[in-house]
């Protein structure tokens, strides 16, 4: 129990740190690129929050798994926005995936709780989501990630490899945390707070130290756009496009 607890106040303190570092770095980019700072920020800090509930409920005795997803739920949301408006899709396509997503993440949730038939519906449907995630990432996702400048496709390419590895990660840990033992528990949570660590701290260091690809994304496609990359002709536009000051 100490262990454990101990494990969650650490991992906390260094998301919250982890947070603080990503404000001030954020703060230091151009006006346009600050929203995808902020984004990386609500996640890291949503998850050391999450951790601190967690081990609030811990001691309480109170079940921490509902506590942790929806931690899951805002870092999803914060980050995948963020990989798809580099990559340049639309408003459409991104929710779909946010919704692929988040979905697998709560039907194993389901999957969990439920019994007989239930069950057996709830996790077909996290593979179900998640087959339709990665369809969706490295299909049409990176479809339009292709004609964009070198170093807004390199950042893409980071993301999206860190991002499989962190979803595939998530996903094996939570298939294997339903046949732990209680004394294996410590174990379980390490490993995960493990992979979550890699993924937020990996991409907000990748984001935000990335300012050209940042800057190029800024000047033509925005967080949760509508817009494409497409300009009338059906051709992509130029993302080095001058922008007038008054």
């Amino acid at each position: 129990m100490i262990g454990l607890l101990a494990l969650l106040g650490v991992s906390s303190a260094v998301l919250v740190a982890a947070a603080l570092v990503f404000y001030w770095r954020t703060r230091s980019l151009r006006p346009g690129s600050r929203p995808y700072g902020y984004a990386v920020v609500v996640a890291t800090i949503a998850m050391g929050i999450t951790y601190l509930c967690m081990a609030v409920a811990d001691v309480s005795g109170i079940g921490t798994d509902f506590i942790r997803f929806i931690g899951y739920t805002v870092m999803w949301v914060a980050l995948l926005p963020v990989a798809c408006a580099v990559a340049g899709v639309d408003r459409r396509l991104t929710l779909l995936f946010v919704a692929a997503v988040v979905g697998r993440l709560w039907a194993t949730l389901g999957s969990w709780l439920l019994e007989g038939a239930l069950a057996m519906i709830a996790t077909l449907g996290t593979f179900g989501a998640l087959g339709g995630g990665l369809y969706l990432l490295f299909g049409p996702i990176s479809r339009a990630a292709r004609s964009l400048p070198a170093e807004r496709t390199l950042l893409f390419t980071k993301l999206k490899y860190l991002l499989v590895l962190g979803w595939s990660g998530l996903v094996v840990t939570g298939l294997l945390s339903a046949s732990l033992n209680p004394a294996d528990d410590f174990v379980g949570q390490l490993i995960v707070i493990y992979v979550e660590a890699i993924l937020l701290l990996g991409f907000g260091g990748m984001v935000l130290w990335s300012s050209a690809a940042l800057e190029q994304t800024a000047s033509s496609t925005g967080l949760l756009s509508s817009d494409t990359e497409l300009g009338d002709a059906g051709t992509p536009e130029s993302t080095e496009r001058v922008e007038h000051v008054d």
